[in-house]
């Protein structure tokens, strides 16, 4: 059953991968420090200490330490308290996931080469029904918690453990992707044998020993195997979105021209059982003779009640294809001068998977179906010095052959010169082949809302980026809107939203960057708003409201545009109606409504939607305005607005005699200072 190739290697000595939209926690929490607390908190990224978003704040607070399941308005059981906000996609909405990886990737194996072999893996899990088998055994199911604090959560002691142990997880507020049983059972089964491990010493004989982690180092529930190679050949927690590689030939199965292809699209778990040796017994001691059976055969012999079975998601093939070209040593954008990126469109609820688990949700007039997820970004690469197509254990070197591997660590090669004895190379064979991740805080996926039809196309806009100037901020970048080059159609719409932190303070331990949060307002905190401007190239918002002479505005655009043949625009307001989260607009400013994640949306008038979004959603109403009272007032600065905005808002183009094609030019007011400037976009209706 074993397959000698694995197109997961494990990159070359310091290399990283982050991701930006949607934002890439790298093992991040609340931290106010630019480094984060704790690189095993949920997975191995294998990436630099700094980098990375906080978890996402719902008010002007930063949510608390510790643990205890919260009794708020959360849509799964033992989910944590809600003073922490989470994203909400719809489905079949797109998604742009970018992101910046170090050591390049992309172009085509046959013209246009890097020194390297690399793809990059997509992929979402989500909740699992726990009282159903389908899509995965019961000891991998998916309970997904943010966490509380930035600790490790414990690994179970045994089979009969695996209840106990969550539930004292849980209290203790640790943050957990896999689960328990997930990763009790990489520590005890046999690792697949008949993986290339160069001149590595395994210190092991299970899967959490890999060419990569030769010492069996935990870093939360995450089964390294599994992390270092695709595609896995036992039923995984992840379920595929995209393969974007440099040999798109890999997409397909075996050929002439590429006779040890992966066959990516065939081998997905998405499409294909991958079989395990379960028991029907509740004794713990069948459950655990089963986990480490190989084969079919040897899962029989064990006799009644246990079974090889498959487990597939039952979903399409995911995407294969060539992978957009990004340049080596250069965490940066690829050749087009925008971040590398891969539009996801987030499946319906339907069709996340067998056995995903889905709430459903009875609030502010509508009832909505959700289900918990994550994405993970896994960047695979390795040397161009050897076939990696081709190489496995038969190349593997020990102590009677130490150079049957085509690499080994730290070699003297021979120069050619007889004076000298040689040249070293800076080898690591552990590093050599390199896998690196990146993975995103949770976020829900919920059905439409009414207004939404289902053959509706709809573009998430959001905010990346984080407090800070470049320096101060890297490898995570400043504050942008994702995208920031937005055309649709008149038929299409937006869904506008962002989260942020209180706590991106980037303050000591700075590693080896920049201690600081150069920007407006308060210390640490993200705040965003949407106003609308006259062109890219302006760093002032247009003015809204009475008083405003609009033929003098027409006038003074005009000149703009001849000038310096700059492209003009409206105001969103003139081109879009503003739909937003019922039970939302009826409250007073800074208020929060903790049902955001359900019910419907609600159409508001075009003057409350401009004050809703200028404020960041600190007043609702423009009539809420005259009730400001001294020390009731918005802060300049945003400093007492929400540090997201909760819901998102829905943008869709005007239609009939009002309908406008166009430009339409915005800003965030308070992100525009010399060190942080500018978060700017453009959104166009064709």
């Amino acid at each position: 059953m074993y397959k000698f190739l694995a197109v997961g290697f494990v990159g070359l000595a310091q290399g990283d991968v982050y991701m930006h939209m949607p934002k890439g926690s790298n093992n991040r929490l609340n931290e106010k420090s630019a480094n984060r607390n704790n690189g095993n908190r949920l997975f191995d990224s294998q990436n630099n200490n700094r980098g990375g978003y906080n978890k996402g704040d719902l008010a002007t607070g930063a949510f608390g330490a510790g643990g205890g399941a919260g009794t708020g308005d959360v849509p799964f059981a033992n989910e944590y308290a809600d003073d922490q906000y989470s994203e909400v996609f719809f489905e079949g909405s797109v998604v742009p996931v970018e992101w910046t990886n170090q050591h390049g990737c992309g172009g085509h194996e046959k013209d246009d080469p890097h020194k390297l072999n690399c793809n990059m893996v997509i992929q979402y899990s989500c909740n699992t029904d726990q009282s159903t088998p389908d899509g995965l055994d019961k000891f991998d199911k998916v309970t997904i918690m943010d966490g509380r604090n930035t600790d490790t959560p414990d690994a179970a002691t045994g089979v009969n453990n695996f209840a106990q142990r969550n539930a004292q997880n849980n209290a203790a507020g640790f943050g957990r992707h896999e689960n328990e049983g997930w990763y009790y059972q990489c520590e005890h089964r046999e690792r697949n044998k008949g993986l290339f491990t160069a001149d590595q010493n395994l210190k092991g004989s299970s899967a959490k020993y890999t060419r990569q982690n030769p010492n069996g180092n935990r870093r939360g529930l995450e089964c390294p195997e599994e992390r270092d190679y695709y595609p896995y050949w036992w039923p995984s927690p992840f379920v595929d979105v995209a393969y974007l590689t440099d040999e798109p030939l890999d997409c397909d199965p075996p050929s002439a021209t590429n006779p040890h292809s992966p066959n990516i699209k065939a081998e997905s778990q998405n499409v294909k059982d991958k079989f395990k040796c379960v028991s029907s017994s509740t004794d713990d001691n069948a459950a655990k003779a089963a986990m480490d059976i190989k084969d079919e055969t040897a899962c029989t012999a064990l006799g009644a009640g246990y079974e090889w079975k498959g487990f597939s998601w039952k979903v399409a093939a995911p995407v294969c294809q060539q992978g957009e070209w990004s340049r080596v040593n250069h965490l940066g954008n690829g050749r087009n001068g925008q971040p590398v990126s891969y539009n996801w469109t987030v499946p319906l609820i339907a069709e996340l998977g067998a056995g995903i688990a889905t709430a459903t949700k009875t609030d502010n007039g509508g009832t909505t179906t959700l289900a918990k997820c994550f994405l993970r970004l896994r960047y695979n690469i390795s040397t161009d010095d050897y076939d990696v197509r081709k190489i496995n254990a038969s190349s593997n070197s020990d102590n009677n052959y130490p150079y049957k591997s085509p690499v080994t660590n730290n070699p003297t090669v021979n120069a050619g010169l007889k004076s000298m004895q040689g040249l070293k190379l800076a080898i690591n064979t552990a590093q050599f082949g390199r896998t690196f991740q990146d993975r995103t805080h949770s976020f829900y996926i919920r059905s439409r809302p009414a207004l939404v039809a289902a053959n509706t196309k709809v573009h998430n806009l959001q905010v990346r980026g984080k407090r800070g100037n470049i320096v101060q901020t890297f490898p995570s970048v400043e504050y942008d809107f994702a995208p920031n080059n937005l055309e649709i159609k008149a038929d299409d719409v937006i869904h506008l939203q962002w989260t942020g932190s209180n706590t991106h303070n980037n303050g000591n331990p700075a590693g080896d960057g920049q201690a600081g949060d150069a920007g407006e307002g308060t210390g640490g905190t993200d705040r965003n708003n949407f106003v609308s401007t006259l062109s890219k190239g302006t760093n002032y918002p247009l003015p809204y409201g009475k008083g405003v002479n609009e033929a003098d505005l027409k006038a003074y655009s005009d000149k703009l545009a001849d000038m310096r043949g700059v492209q003009v625009g409206e105001k969103f307001t003139k081109g879009f109606d503003c739909w937003a989260p019922v039970g939302q607009a009826s409250l007073t400013r800074a208020q929060d409504d903790k049902k955001y994640m359900s019910g419907n949306y609600e159409k508001i008038d075009d003057t409350d939607c401009a004050v809703w979004l200028a404020t960041g959603g600190y007043i609702k109403k423009a009539a809420h305005i005259k009730d400001l009272t001294n020390g009731d007032e918005l802060s300049v600065t945003l400093d007492n607005a929400p540090a997201s905005l909760q819901g998102g808002m829905i943008l869709k183009p005007k239609t009939g005699a009002k309908a406008k094609k166009g430009y339409y030019n915005y800003m965030g007011s308070r992100n525009n200072n010399f060190s942080n400037r500018s978060q700017k976009g453009v959104l166009k209706i064709i």
